[in-house]
């Protein structure tokens, strides 16, 4: 670790607090009398990125004289570019210190007005110095974090919020946004192209006219794993139950021999992903998913795909595919091997569509 990461670290939070405190607390702006550029921060995972989507769509759409930017992370910055809402997504990578400079330089030069602190849990030092680099008057976050004194514009939570889409939704009330009222479920956009080369991925599964889609990953972090011979054994009683059922198995590439192993044994095949969006073609096609709880079934929810996904106990209530037919597996025991296959195949069987008038890959899917 270099100096300027330990300084970072050795700054504790309220000493943040201290550095960025912020005037003009309480002041809402009127966003519709001129141009307005807002920041939006959600500089973490892949599944943050797409949770948010529902409240980025929001926020770009409340005013005409807003544009939003988005500071991504290298991983979750592919999941956002390109969405017609984005004017312009900035990428903090952590692992390139000595890019930080030229990062809190960029973001004076574009005179934000406002910038968003995406976290609604627990502060983020990170997040703080952000703001702070950002320049913005206006500084949105969710209050009673031990960080109000850096908000000019805190929120509170709504009662009874648990999902972290429902509480996400909170930040965008300084824009005039009734959580009550707006649908904040996440939706992505794919592009044409991405779309035909996953269909040609399902074709060569033999996923024809008439056959279901199952895709199932298998590649989660190290709490979340579930035993290869679980999964073996899933496919091969689904496949027995459901003779027209076809299955792709994907996986992280540190992770694609034990897929190759898991197909081979499950009668599935391997699909191919180059990268998170070819992913989530794959997701956007198929009929239903199957996996632990990573960034694949947020994907699923954003493409209204079933999906049965595996946690760890008491998170499910938390990050649940969002407003998309699913099933929560939660384990009883802190990791997942907890889970027996038992469970994971009734909640599969009750997602399966129906025979009648299928078109495979045929849920609520965005082109573009």
């Amino acid at each position: 670790m270099n100096y300027l990461e330990r300084a970072w670290r050795s700054l504790s939070t309220r000493q943040l607090a201290t550095l960025t405190h912020v005037q003009g607390r309480g002041q809402v702006p009127d966003w519709g009398a001129r141009p307005h550029r807002v920041l939006f921060l959600r500089h973490d995972r892949i599944g943050d990125m797409i949770v948010s989507t529902g409240l980025l769509r929001a926020i770009s759409s409340a005013f005409p004289t807003l544009s939003l930017d988005v500071l991504a992370s290298p991983p979750n910055a592919p999941i956002i570019r390109g969405e017609s809402y984005i004017n312009a997504v900035h990428v903090l990578d952590k692992r390139r210190p000595w890019s930080y400079p030229a990062l809190a330089w960029r973001l004076r030069q574009a005179r934000y007005d406002a910038v968003i602190d995406c976290m609604v849990t627990a502060p983020s030092r990170t997040a703080m110095l952000l703001m702070y680099a950002s320049g913005a008057r206006h500084r949105i976050g969710v209050s009673g974090r031990g960080v109000d004194d850096v908000l000019s514009l805190p929120v509170t939570l709504p009662p009874g919020a648990r999902h972290v889409v429902d509480r996400l939704a909170a930040l965008g009330t300084p824009f005039g946004i009734d959580p009550e009222r707006t649908d904040f479920r996440p939706q992505l956009t794919l592009r044409p192209e991405e779309r035909s080369a996953a269909e040609q991925i399902w074709d060569s599964a033999g996923a024809s006219e008439g056959t279901r889609r199952l895709l199932v990953n298998i590649s989660a972090g190290w709490d979340r794993q579930w035993p290869e011979d679980r999964f073996i054994t899933v496919l091969r009683e689904l496949r027995q139950r459901h003779p027209k059922l076809r299955a792709l198995v994907i996986a992280s590439p540190a992770e694609m021999e034990r897929a190759r192993s898991i197909a081979s044994q499950g009668n599935a095949q391997v699909a191919p992903t180059a990268g998170i969006r070819q992913a989530i073609a794959l997701v956007a096609t198929s009929d239903l998913v199957f996996t632990p709880d990573t960034s694949i079934a947020h994907a699923a929810a954003a493409f209204r795909k079933p999906a049965a996904v595996m946690y760890a106990p008491g998170v499910g209530e938390w990050w649940y595919p969002y407003g998309s037919p699913h099933r929560t597996l939660d384990a009883p025991e802190r990791t997942l091997d907890s889970l027996p296959v038992k469970r994971v195949l009734a909640a599969l069987e009750e997602l399966i569509p129906p025979d009648e008038a299928h078109i495979p890959g045929s849920n609520l899917v965005h082109d573009r």
